[in-house]
């Protein structure tokens, strides 16, 4: 990889940095949001200890759910969410991921100026919206419960393509893993503090307020993205020159669209690429195993291994802390290799991935088999924590075969990969009937052998190198002509500098 320099730029002054960072409290958000579920369920459906005026004390139930309900309201919002990715993606790739990121009541005004008439953007205001009804939805029913849980993954669906695709104009190649790591990160710290904070906002203020608290966070964000970020370098008004020059000049080496425009979307080239199945199905395996944890690992603690909610709400976030730290680590790690020019980008995407998914699958198998509760959380740590690297992996992959086919890529992957969360949770709730060890070790074991596969397919068809399809087409030789001069002048100025 040719490293572009770029001119001394206080960090804090450099555009993309903050637009990545809002990126990390896009996706922190979006998480909290899908995540506050999780706990508040336990406090939905846990006894409460009544002492009636005769001085008798009775137990009563905010919802009497049984596991099979349990499971498919946990995985009600993937039902939603698996609806959206892909048409996020294409409307990401038309009209700029910095749009599909809020809601079509926040945008109409804009939109009709500017003609979008075809985003119905359910972003995160949305997911925020809808996620602040819930408790009003709930006490109706749990129909509704899943119901509210569906729109809120159809809003959410939108946003995961239009941060690629914002990524894909904003961040030079050689910054992309962390740039990843920094999201996933978002995810992470997420997941994080709506387990840590969701067992204490319960016991104080009531189960509901874990819906409003995360519900009002994310509609400030949705006002701070909409009026700071634009589509790209070149429409920002406020970026340095210097900042915007570098961007360019990093994307045209690689290949970006900045420095050739493909109109036309290779579909059949896409469909049938091997490196573009191979980030799939490693996000589908990756996926099982985080949703798994992620919705299982509360109801495992309070109904196996009989901790309180507020335990229970703690242990469920050490394991995404872990994950968070690594995969600052990881990011910067990766990048290190790349810039020093050790590894191919083949081989560090491959190598972190794989490695990520092995250590993972050990842990939990590990968990699945260990009878200390001591040393079962901590298994469950180490492999919630060492899925950091896949950051390095399949989630930094599709920026490096097809950055300008960034956004579509990932609505196909995205909404493959949102099976899981379909599928996971109904299918522990109906393995999970007792509940007892041996049943959440069949669950365990399901996510163990995934990763495996996950593992085998990614380490044999994925690819670091840009794609032949993600170039210019024939058709396109006109549009390259057009472009043609521009990457020559570069190419000459850049010559006689390393000349002079």
């Amino acid at each position: 990889m040719t490293e572009i320099k770029e001119n001394p730029i206080k960090f804090y002054l450099r555009k993309r940095y903050l637009i990545v960072f809002l990126i990390f409290l896009g996706y922190f958000n979006l998480y909290t949001n899908r995540v506050n579920l999780s706990v508040a369920i336990v406090a939905m459906t846990e006894n409460h200890t009544i002492h009636n005026e005769d001085g008798s004390i009775s137990f009563h139930k905010d919802f009497d759910l049984n596991s099979k309900e349990k499971g498919f309201a946990l995985g009600a919002f993937y039902y939603g969410y698996i609806t959206t990715h892909f048409l996020g993606g294409v409307l990401a790739k038309k009209y700029g991921g910095h749009l599909v990121c809020i809601n079509i009541f926040m945008l109409s005004s804009t939109l009709i100026k500017n003609n979008f008439k075809k985003i119905f953007n359910f972003g995160l205001f949305g997911t925020a919206l809808f996620s602040m009804i819930t408790p009003f939805m709930s006490y109706h029913g749990v129909g509704y419960l899943i119901a509210v849980r569906v729109i809120v993954g159809i809003c959410s669906g939108f946003s995961f393509a239009a941060a690629n695709e914002v990524l894909s104009k904003w961040i030079p190649p050689s910054e992309r893993s962390r740039s990843a790591g920094y999201i996933v990160a978002g995810m992470n710290a997420g997941t994080f503090v709506a387990n840590l904070i969701s067992g204490y906002i319960s016991d104080i203020f009531g189960w509901e307020w874990i819906f409003y608290l995360f519900g009002i966070v994310s509609l400030i964000w949705s006002v701070l993205w909409f009026t700071i970020v634009y589509r790209s370098p070149e429409q920002d008004p406020w970026i340095t020159k210097e900042e915007k020059q570098f961007i360019c000049d990093s994307l045209a080496e690689h290949g970006g669209e900045q420095a050739i425009q493909i109109t036309k979307t290779p579909w059949k080239k896409i469909l049938t690429s091997l490196p573009v199945w191979a980030i799939v199905v490693a996000q589908t395996s990756y996926n099982w195993g985080f949703h798994t944890l992620l919705t299982q690992l509360p109801l495992f603690l309070d109904e196996v291994l009989a901790f309180n909610l507020e335990e229970s709400s703690v242990i469920s976030a050490v394991p995404y802390l872990f994950l968070t730290i690594l995969v600052f680590i990881s990011g910067f790690i990766a990048d290190w290799i790349l810039k020093k020019n050790l590894l191919s980008i083949t081989k560090v995407r491959k190598i972190f991935n794989n490695s990520a998914f092995i250590l993972q699958m050990l842990f939990l198998m590990a968990a699945a088999f260990l009878v200390s509760p001591t040393l079962v959380i901590i298994c469950i740590i180490l492999s919630v924590g060492f899925g950091a690297p896949t950051s390095c992996g399949y989630t930094s992959n599709l920026l490096d075969i097809a950055p300008q086919f960034s956004s579509i890529i990932s609505g196909i992957s995205s909404t493959i990969a949102s099976l899981p969360g379909m599928i996971s949770p109904p299918l522990s709730g109906f393995i999970a009937t007792t509940p007892s060890v041996m049943e959440y070790r069949i669950i365990f074991m399901i996510a163990c052998g995934i990763y495996l596969f996950g593992a085998v397919f990614y380490g044999i068809f994925a690819s670091g190198d840009l794609q032949p399809w993600a170039l210019v087409e024939s058709s396109e030789k006109d549009n390259f002509e057009k472009f043609e001069h521009i990457i020559v002048e570069k190419s000459q100025v850049k010559r006689i500098e390393n000349e002079v």
